[in-house]
């Protein structure tokens, strides 16, 4: 069951300018050089973001905007308009990985696991999560679907040889059927529409084969109730319409000799 919490997307904050000095972030600089410097750049033309902070015991901790954060250290920036919230317990880290998600740097399957994170470590619904993350419920549930992708198909999406578009094609597939399936898509080139195309028609042929399968054992159990009737006893059948065996009871010797006669009856 999931447990009710309060809505985190309209928590009241104050805006503050803090020194770049005193804001505590514990993420690691995951970007290049080069990268830091362009988006410094656009801050000198379109302005300086505001940065999320939470204060807790007169210390100001990054809440989101990591990226941002590094590009101002770059920069030389010593002083920052920030967003102060008072978040206690885990609302402070619940809020950090929405806010990560919201802010549109994380590839699919990052997006995916910090989803993952609220829904599974903190309990919070599907449609808590899309609220907080400014997404629909359906993208938030397509997203938490890449979660069940096997191992080798999510290596394919992490290392930008599938996108999450095509891979999310293959989420009703069969487990055996998922990553073959994905290297065919990579080997043609197929657009994310192609996929979607060829994902169809091979459900197409499952339901077929599967149709198939039910039509032959209709046959089977027409068949052994044909028996039944003929015989006039029980008729049991083990195996399918390729191999197995047909087994007749009798319950007496008078009982043998009555299958007996019949059966020499049906060969005259």
């Amino acid at each position: 069951m999931r447990r009710a919490k309060k809505d985190l997307t309209k928590v009241e904050y104050s805006l503050k300018t803090v020194p770049m000095s005193e804001i505590i972030c514990h993420g690691e600089n995951r970007w290049k050089e080069k990268q830091l410097r362009a988006l410094a750049a656009k801050f000198v033309l379109e302005g300086m973001p505001h940065l999320s902070v939470n204060l807790v015991d007169g210390e100001y901790e990054l809440l989101s905007g990591e990226r941002a954060y590094f590009a101002m250290r770059f920069a030389g920036v010593r002083n920052v308009l920030c967003k102060v919230y008072k978040f206690e317990g885990e609302d402070a880290d619940i809020f950090a990985i929405a806010e990560s998600i919201k802010d549109g740097e994380l590839s699919a399957m990052d997006e995916a696991y910090l989803m993952g994170r609220l829904v599974k470590e903190y309990g919070l619904t599907q449609d808590v999560v899309a609220a907080m993350v400014g997404k629909s419920r359906p993208a938030v549930a397509n997203t938490l679907r890449l979660l069940t992708l096997t191992p080798e198909v999510v290596g394919l999406i992490e290392s930008e040889q599938l996108s999450a578009g095509h891979a999310r094609a293959l989420v009703r597939m069969p487990k055996d059927k998922q990553y073959p399936f994905a290297l065919s898509i990579i080997e043609h080139g197929y657009t994310v529409r192609e996929t979607e195309k060829a994902a169809q028609a091979f459900f197409g042929e499952e339901k077929a084969r599967k149709s198939q399968k039910s039509g032959d054992r209709d046959a089977l159990k027409a068949l052994v109730a044909r028996m039944r009737e003929t015989f006039k006893t029980k008729v049991t059948l083990i195996g399918n319409e390729e191999k197995g065996k047909i087994v007749l009871e009798y319950y007496s010797e008078d009982d043998l000799y009555r299958l007996e006669e019949l059966l020499e009856r049906l060969e005259k």
